[in-house]
């Protein structure tokens, strides 16, 4: 391929609307890195661990809700994305994954840093195109071109993900045009259109959503939408309607319960026929909570109502009660609804708002007297993080305690609940925070944090990124779920206890470092983490908690919550 393709893939890309790419260095992608850069249209950033960078990626697209594009080397570094890419499937965020590769006739052959990497994200990637790395005439052009233009398409429509470009490269790489001319740029354009339900559907889901005296809707992760958040209040201002979400769904509707494990602890099977929906709607991505999860498998709705416009999800069941797919938008189908249906007189939202009161008392009565752990740090980050901070929630403890607080929902708020992974919640944070728009501030576990420490070798973090990292020494969540902590292995094995801090990691990247182990020092240290810094710096506040203290707290919670 030669440094004119190259430069016409840059040219393509940016002519659809692609403006950052983050590249990682190497020798094969090095002429496609040199194409991008002199295209002068490519905001381009340089990350040089490749699962870092894909996380970092992953962040920035979160934040503009377009493709942002990567660009590796070949071999290993194209494995090293798949941790982001598979996150973006499942997240639904657009990427344009562009790997260097060796010419096929190479492959197998015992060359250096060649893999296998045609279809390499296969079960994780929108679409997969291999492109030619012989463009000698003009078909092999319109071929190159045409897959291009559909690459950066697919990233977006029918629903957003990752897409794959593998880009063979043959040698010499470094005998270049540096700045080809560029001849024809054919750009192939789709035209978003909105799909509304038809109206004799939508009359019958019209009618019988008006005869049902329970319905309950259940928001699953969703990006901020000032749109839909309204439209669900209107849908929601009906006696029959129980709205719950969670931090991750980014939707304030006042009277929705937005503590949904502290509010359903210690439902008995006895008492579920009360609470038990007719009409369950769903939409968005993933729930965080397990308890729901469970508990509606157990209630079985007699109708559940899925919207998603994902081919892929049209039989998603996560509640075992799936009776009806809507293929839209979630905000285009509940505009619908919401503008035709009528209020029914019911006590089935009250009940479940008398229920989240109770426990609403039972929580604010328990903090008052907690010892300091986990639990009381959360609820006071929650009480004191300002209002105008973009959150990003690491797994698994951070989002789980997140859910606790109906302060969390203040913000607006992203996890990494594709595939809940702990790794790249730093990097994920920090390539949202490098766009700019909102401070971002990241909490996340010691073992979460240790294991994306290399997002902090970047040369492009931003001064406005605060990371809160919660060390009680090890994986804490295993002494809080049912099962680990009656074995002997918990320490050794499963925990990972250690005895680590950040103090040193945080001085050899050049980020300013806080470190607290009381409730006092905390709420002392806070205005200063969240000040301007001198230095013009991000900065890490390590808030050292004790292990067990911290998991007895936790569990004692749940405990007289349900009691």
């Amino acid at each position: 391929m030669s440094q004119e393709h190259l430069s016409l893939l840059a040219a393509i890309i940016a002519e659809k609307g692609i403006t950052h790419a983050v590249v990682s260095p190497g020798s094969r992608n090095a002429p496609a890195i040199i194409a991008f850069s002199r295209s002068g249209r490519l905001n381009l950033t340089s990350i040089s661990d490749e699962r870092s960078a894909g996380f970092y990626a992953l962040g920035m697209a979160q934040q503009l809700g377009r493709a942002v594009a990567l660009l590796c080397t070949s071999g290993s570094a194209a494995l090293n994305y798949a941790p982001a890419v598979a996150e973006a499937y499942y997240q639904k965020v657009p990427l344009l994954v562009i790997t260097a590769d060796r010419p096929v006739e190479w492959i197998d052959q015992g060359d250096g840093q060649t893999i296998r990497q045609q279809q390499l994200y296969a079960n994780y990637i929108r679409k997969s195109f291999q492109l030619p790395h012989n463009i000698d005439n003009k078909s092999n052009e319109w071929h190159f071109s045409r897959m291009v233009n559909e690459a950066v398409d697919r990233t977006l429509f029918p629903a957003p993900g990752p897409v794959h470009l593998n880009l063979p490269l043959a040698e010499p790489l470094y005998d270049l045009n540096l700045n080809p001319e560029i001849r024809d740029i054919r750009l192939k354009a789709l035209v978003p259109v909105e799909h509304h339900i038809p109206e004799s559907v939508m009359h019958e889901l019209v009618t019988q959503w008006n005869k049902t005296g329970a319905k309950l809707i259940l928001a699953g992760q969703l990006p901020p939408d000032n749109m839909l958040e309204q439209w669900i209040f209107k849908l929601a201002d009906d006696p029959s309607v129980a709205v719950f979400t969670e931090t991750t769904s980014n939707l304030h509707v006042p009277g929705s319960i937005r503590c949904i494990d502290r509010s359903i602890e210690g439902i008995t099977y006895e008492q579920m026929t009360g609470y038990t929906p007719d009409i369950l709607l769903t939409f968005g991505g993933a729930v965080v909570s397990k308890k729901i999860k469970a508990l509606l498998r157990k209630m079985q709705p007699a109708q559940h109502w899925h919207i998603n416009p994902d081919p892929d999800d049209f039989h998603l069941d996560t509640f075992q009660s799936l009776t009806l797919t809507i293929p839209s938008e979630a905000g285009i189908f509940i505009r619908q609804l919401a503008a035709a249906v009528t209020p029914v007189q019911s006590d089935y939202r009250a009940h479940w708002q008398l229920l989240s009161q109770r426990h609403l008392e039972k929580h604010n009565n328990y903090l008052a007297n907690a010892s300091f752990s986990d639990l009381t740090v959360f609820e006071t980050l929650f009480r004191l993080i300002p209002d105008d901070t973009h959150l990003h929630l690491g797994n698994s403890t951070p989002i789980r305690y997140a859910q606790l607080f109906e302060e969390a929902s203040r913000y607006a708020t992203w996890s990494n609940r594709g595939t809940s992974g702990i790794d790249g919640c730093i990097s994920t944070a920090a390539g949202a925070a490098a766009i700019g728009r909102h401070p971002v501030t990241v909490i996340t576990g010691d073992i979460g944090f240790f294991y994306d420490s290399n997002a902090l070798c970047n040369n492009h973090l931003p001064p406005s990124l605060r990371i809160i990292m919660i060390n009680n020494g090890g994986g804490n969540i295993f002494r809080v779920i049912p099962g680990p902590d009656r074995f002997e292995e918990l320490e050794p094995y499963i925990e990972t206890s250690h005895q680590f801090n950040a103090e040193g990691i945080a001085k050899n990247f050049g980020v300013k470092y806080y470190s607290v182990n009381d409730k006092a020092s905390l709420l002392k240290i806070l205005p200063a983490f969240y000040g301007a810094q001198p230095d013009n710096q991000p900065v890490l506040l390590e808030v050292f908690t004790p292990a067990v203290t911290s998991a007895e707290t936790l569990r004692n919670y749940f405990k007289f919550i349900g009691s």
